[in-house]
């Protein structure tokens, strides 16, 4: 595990609470999801707002997608590290 995650800028409270926790976060808008390389992050985590629109089971098939619409930043982190 890297322990390095990529999570969408709005995502705040999520990439706050990954920080307390001692990982490396990497924000990014949801246009730059294609720029994410699967091998750098154990995980991605995106608002939801557009995953339909983002194609992004196409783009980073090798890496966990969370969809953190509706979770705290704590359940979304129990579902990285499980």
């Amino acid at each position: 595990m890297k322990n390095k995650i990529a999570v969408e800028e709005t995502l705040t409270n999520v990439r706050d609470y990954f920080i307390e926790k001692g990982y490396k976060v990497d924000s990014f808008s949801s246009n730059e999801i294609y720029k994410l390389k699967s091998q750098d992050y154990d995980a991605v985590v995106i608002s939801g707002a557009e995953r339909d629109f983002l194609g992004i089971s196409d783009t980073l098939t090798e890496l966990p997608v969370i969809d953190a619409s509706g979770m705290s930043a704590e359940a979304v982190f129990s579902s990285i590290i499980k």
